[in-house]
C-alpha cells in the first residue's frame, strides 16, 4: 500500500509518517512537492493521498493544495486526508465525502492521522480489488474484439482503433454486469439502480429530472423521461429527433398506493400483523414486478431523490432545450441503469398501448368464472 504525502515542508509530517510506519510497516510512505504531485499520481497511483493546503507559511495564504485537490477529484480520485494547519478553511472541499478526511496539524494530530488511515484502509483494499477486476475484464474484452476489427478494417488504422475501443467498452460493460462472474450474487440495494450523476451527455429514457429549485424531499419536483434515448441524441453535432420530451410526473408513495387501491391506513401502522401482511403484498405485487397498474416505485437516494412513485398516467411535455446536467429549468439528477431503464419503457407500454375497453359487469363475469370452475371440479369428483 502506498501513502503519498503532498507537502512542501517534510518536517511538518515527520511525526505522522513515523507513527504510520510504527503501526503499518507494510505501508510505503512517499513525499512529493505540489508541482510534481499530479505527474507522480498519474504514473504511480497511490492508495491514499495526504494533502497539505498551503505552500510556504500559512500566513502567506498561498493555497497551492487546492489545485492538487481539484486534479485528484476530477482525474484520479482516491481517498484524501487533508493534513494541514487549516484544513477546513484552506480548501473548498466541494462536497462532503466519506473518503475525504480533514485533519488539523498540531498536538495529537499524528494519532488522528493514523486513525484516519486505519479507517480508510479496508476501503482502499476494496478499491484496489475493483480496479484490478476492471483492468482484467477490459483485457479480456480487447482480446475478443480485436480480431473482428482487424478483419473488417484491415487497411484503415483509425477506424480499426475506434472500433476496438467502442466495442471493447461495450463488451466491458456487459462483462461487468454479469454478476455471476464476480462472486456470489447478492441482493442489490434498492438505490443501486441509479447512475448518479448521469454519465451520458445526452438525455436518456429513464433519466430522473428535477425541476430547478424544487425541494429534494418533494416528489412532485421530479419527472422520469419516457422518450426513447435514440430520439434525444444531441452530442457529436447531431440534432435530436424531437423538440419536446415526454416525461411522467412523480408523486409520493402514499398517493401512489392510494391510487392503485392499496392505501396504507394510519390505524394499520400500529398493528404488526397487518403491517407484515401489507409488506408481503408490496413484495409480491409492486416490488416483485417493478411496476403495478399505473405506478413505478422508485427508491430513495439519500440527499438527492426521495422515496416516490412514477405516475404513468400523469404526463408532461418538456422542451428538450430546458434539460441538462445543470443550470436549466430541469436538471438531470440521475439515470436509471439497465435493466431498470427498460422496465420504465415496458411499464409505459402496458399503459399506453392497451386497447380501450368499455366498462363491463365484472362482478357477474367473476361469478360466471367461479361457477364454471366449481361445476368442473364437481364433475371430476364423480
Amino acid at each position: 500500500m502506498i501513502l503519498l504525502f503532498v507537502e512542501d515542508d517534510p518536517r511538518s509530517i515527520a511525526h505522522a509518517m513515523r507513527k504510520v510506519n510504527e503501526e503499518h510497516p507494510d505501508i510505503k510512505c512517499v513525499v512529493k512537492g505540489f508541482a510534481e504531485a499530479a505527474d507522480w499520481i498519474s504514473q504511480q497511483p497511490p492508495d491514499i493521498v495526504s494533502l497539505d493546503v498551503f505552500e510556504g507559511p500559512p500566513a502567506e495564504n498561498v493555497r497551492t493544495g487546492q489545485g492538487v485537490y481539484d486534479w485528484i477529484w476530477k482525474e484520479r480520485f482516491c481517498p484524501i486526508i487533508v493534513y494541514s494547519a487549516q484544513p477546513d478553511d484552506g480548501i473548498e472541499m466541494r462536497a462532503s465525502h466519506p473518503f475525504v478526511r480533514p485533519i488539523m496539524k498540531g498536538t495529537g494530530s499524528p494519532q488522528r492521522f493514523v486513525a484516519a488511515v486505519n479507517d480508510l484502509r479496508p476501503h482502499v483494499e476494496a478499491i484496489r480489488e475493483a480496479e484490478s477486476t476492471v483492468r482484467k475484464e477490459f483485457a479480456l474484452a480487447l482480446r475478443e474484439v480485436a480480431p473482428y476489427a482487424f478483419d473488417v478494417f484491415s487497411d484503415d488504422l483509425v477506424q480499426r482503433d475506434n472500433v476496438i475501443l467502442r466495442c471493447g467498452r461495450r463488451r466491458l460493460a456487459a462483462l461487468m454486469d454479469d454478476l455471476s462472474r464476480h462472486g456470489p450474487n447478492e441482493f442489490l440495494a434498492s438505490w443501486e439502480q441509479y447512475i448518479c450523476p448521469p454519465v451520458s451527455d445526452d438525455a436518456q429514457l429513464g433519466d430522473i429530472l428535477q425541476r430547478k429549485g424544487g425541494p429534494v424531499n418533494d416528489p412532485s419536483s421530479f419527472f422520469v423521461v419516457l422518450t426513447p434515448s435514440c430520439d434525444l441524441v444531441a452530442s457529436g453535432g447531431r440534432t435530436p429527433k424531437v423538440e419536446n420530451i415526454l416525461a411522467a410526473s412523480c408523486f409520493s408513495m402514499k398517493e401512489g398506493l392510494a391510487g392503485i387501491g392499496m392505501p396504507l391506513k394510519r390505524d394499520s401502522i400500529r398493528d404488526a400483523e397487518i403491517m407484515e401482511d401489507y409488506r408481503k403484498q408490496l413484495k409480491t405485487t409492486i416490488l416483485n414486478q417493478g411496476y403495478y397498474q399505473k405506478i413505478i416505485p422508485l427508491p430513495q437516494l439519500k440527499g438527492r431523490i426521495p422515496t416516490m412513485a412514477v405516475n404513468l398516467r400523469s404526463l408532461v411535455l418538456i422542451p428538450i432545450g430546458q434539460i441538462s446536467l445543470q443550470e436549466t429549468e430541469y436538471v438531470r439528477i440521475a439515470s436509471l441503469d439497465s435493466p431498470f431503464r427498460e422496465l420504465v419503457s415496458w411499464a409505459y407500454l402496458q399503459i399506453a398501448c392497451r386497447p380501450a375497453l368499455p366498462d363491463r359487469d365484472s362482478d357477474s363475469w367473476c361469478d360466471e368464472i367461479v361457477a364454471s370452475c366449481q361445476r368442473r371440479a364437481t364433475s371430476k369428483s364423480r
